[in-house]
């Protein structure tokens, strides 16, 4: 499932900027890449339809952090938050996941944001997997960053030798007919027996030209040191993001955060 969005309508987490000069007409590459997110998903679903399926199961995971973060800022204004997963993937291939975060701050617990996302998944080899769908995001006026707000997003993803990769391409980013592309890398090593290193690397591009708050590139990282004890994992995260800092309750905060949290598959 991608990674979850979080934001608020006074000040886009995921763009967060000072400024934006103009951007000229959209380049050959540029469109090519529209008609790669719009026509390729459809393509990968139907032209992987043959692949053999997993068993089909149902999923779910409940997750508290110390400060929920997307894409190297915060949703919950740094205050502490939980995440109830719920997925299905069925024999063919086909999954449907959906997500809802609860942040906890010094009142009462508020629902942040939640999302829907479906898509296609298919092994085409023992080292080598790709997958493809679409993910919808929604932010109440709790999340900081931006409320209120929501978008659309198609992906295409491939995971190789345990490299996984991501493209996103959104028509309506936090605002209708802003047009972006994100692309991320993540990894994970086996240090030791139930101990394992994850870093993350993603970078956001506007297609279209971007809102004035927001600059026309941003990027985020994210290294994640994880423990297993049984069924719950334990971890903490070093994440950071930039351009420009991160802004919540009427100040500015660095983008770069020490956070620890705790998950239970079930």
């Amino acid at each position: 499932m991608p990674a979850r969005p979080f934001y608020r309508y006074r000040r886009p987490a995921i763009a967060v900027a000072l400024s934006s000069a103009p951007s000229p007409e959209p380049s050959p590459v540029r469109q090519f890449l529209r008609v790669l997110c719009h026509v390729a998903l459809p393509i990968a679903i139907v032209g992987t339809s043959q692949i053999a399926p997993a068993e089909a199961q149902i999923l779910g995971s409940i997750s508290v952090e110390s400060d929920a973060r997307f894409r190297g800022y915060s949703l919950g204004s740094g205050d502490p938050a939980a995440t109830l997963d719920l997925g299905y993937d069925h024999e063919s291939g086909l999954y449907l996941n959906g997500s809802a975060t609860v942040g906890v701050d010094q009142s009462d617990p508020a629902l942040l944001t939640y999302q829907l996302n479906a898509g296609y998944a298919a092994r085409i080899s023992p080292t080598v997997s790709i997958d493809a769908g679409a993910v919808r995001s929604w932010y109440t006026r709790h999340s900081s960053g931006a409320g209120d707000t929501h978008y659309t997003e198609l992906y295409l993803g491939v995971t190789a030798h345990g490299i996984s990769s991501h493209v996103y391409y959104s028509p309506d980013y936090l605002r209708p007919g802003i047009e972006t592309l994100y692309a991320e890398v993540e990894s994970t090593i086996n240090l030791a027996p139930e101990w394992r290193l994850t870093g993350h690397a993603g970078l956001l591009t506007h297609l279209s030209d971007p809102p004035r708050y927001a600059r026309r590139e941003h990027y985020d990282w994210r290294a994640t040191l994880g423990r297993d004890l049984g069924k719950l994992e334990l971890h903490a995260s070093l994440s950071g993001a930039g351009p420009g800092s991160d802004y919540y309750s009427g100040r500015r905060h660095s983008a770069t955060a020490v956070t620890f949290g705790a998950s239970l598959p079930f």
